[in-house]
């Protein structure tokens, strides 16, 4: 090979050996981290390598080999740069949940977000014509009651009140007459009011949440169909059956609120949120298990009484004739409650007690 084809390499070779011992450690430092402005250099270079390449290699073909030294360099600085701006993305599925309706609990949007609340009427399932309306509605995503919330647990706490008033009071009202009549106008207005909590507990069950895929739906809609297919809401309606509207006909017949026994169920939803939450389990067990068979007692004494009156009071099983002693409200409870403990007991045949001690 001859020795002028040589010497264009030769001095290539030395060129970049002086132009690396020139550079600085401080400056080799620099040279590694890459700026923005390098950055927007190898864009401009990358697009207009091709143009710049045609026309060195026209011109000096040595200069060939350094460009496609540096071009790999480039491309890879550039697909880095690529692949961060590519991974700035939204899951589509947690957007649903966290932006769509600003959900509670979830921290706030974004000012680029901001926009998709432009276009929220489009996507409510319920939709109007009218704005407040469609405010309403926008607004109920923002408070739904959890199951494991405590706001849920006093609620049922205030409800059971007058669930078990309409278990204990209606029957022994029915039966015992001196107890209806003396009191009536209270019972009327406790009435009314247990029937105002039972439809105020109608609208937080439209309220309450539930999960689905793990998730708690706040979605109106999807809370208010999946409560209107369930079982609870077909109880909902009967226990409000107005019966007592026929009171106004046949007089006072306080049994006439007997739909409202099938509210019971949320009874059982109280015992299972206070039995999960109490340090003594047994012990709630055991009072439960009472409350039960004091109930039934309370419910045969009324039915004895009502017996003993359609028939008479005669026979030597019936409660006595309601007469002087007998005819205290005190007296005919106790003694009928008696009876129906003996029955439970299946010691019913025992004589009855002669004196007060007894």
């Amino acid at each position: 090979m001859p020795l002028a084809a040589l010497t264009p390499v030769l001095n290539d070779l030395l060129h970049t050996g002086a132009s690396n011992s020139s550079h600085s450690p401080q400056n080799q430092s620099q040279q590694q981290l890459p700026s923005a402005n390098d950055t927007s250099s190898d864009s401009e270079y990358l697009s207009k390598g091709p143009l710049l390449g045609q026309s060195a290699n026209a011109t000096n073909p040595l200069l060939l080999s350094s460009t496609d030294d540096r071009t790999p360099d480039t491309l890879t600085m550039a697909k880095f740069k690529a692949s961060k701006t590519s991974l700035k993305r939204e899951d589509s599925f947690l957007r649903k949940f966290s932006n769509r309706y600003g959900y509670r609990g979830l921290g706030t949007m974004e000012p680029s977000k901001r926009s998709l609340r432009i276009n929220l009427e489009n996507d409510e399932p319920i939709k109007s014509r009218f704005l407040f309306i469609r405010r309403i509605l926008r607004s109920c995503n923002y408070f739904v009651i959890s199951t494991d919330e405590s706001f849920l647990f006093y609620w049922l706490i205030v409800l059971n009140i007058f669930v078990l008033y309409n278990l204990w009071l209606p029957i022994a009202r029915q039966a015992f007459e001196p107890l209806q009549r003396d009191y009536s106008q209270i019972w009327e207005i406790i009435d009314y009011v247990a029937d105002a909590i039972y439809l105020v507990d109608i609208a937080i069950q439209f309220r309450t949440g539930y999960l689905e895929q793990g998730l708690l739906v706040y979605d109106h809609y999807k809370l208010l169909m999946n409560y209107v297919r369930s079982s609870r809401f077909i109880f909902d309606i009967i226990s409000l059956t107005p019966l007592d509207l026929l009171q106004l006909k046949f007089g006072s017949i306080p049994i006439l609120r007997f739909p409202r026994y099938f509210k019971v169920y949320r009874t059982f939803q109280l015992y299972y949120l206070q039995e999960s939450r109490t340090v003594y389990p047994n012990t709630y067990r055991v009072l439960n298990l009472l409350h039960i068979l004091l109930l039934l007692g309370h419910w045969l004494a009324s039915f004895y009484f009502m017996v003993s009156k359609a028939e008479d009071f005669l026979g030597y099983w019936s409660y006595p004739k309601p007469v002087g002693n007998f005819s205290q409200l005190t007296k005919m409870y106790l003694r009928c409650l008696y009876w129906s403990t003996l029955t439970l007991t299946t010691i019913g045949d025992l004589p009855p007690p002669e004196t007060n001690w007894q």
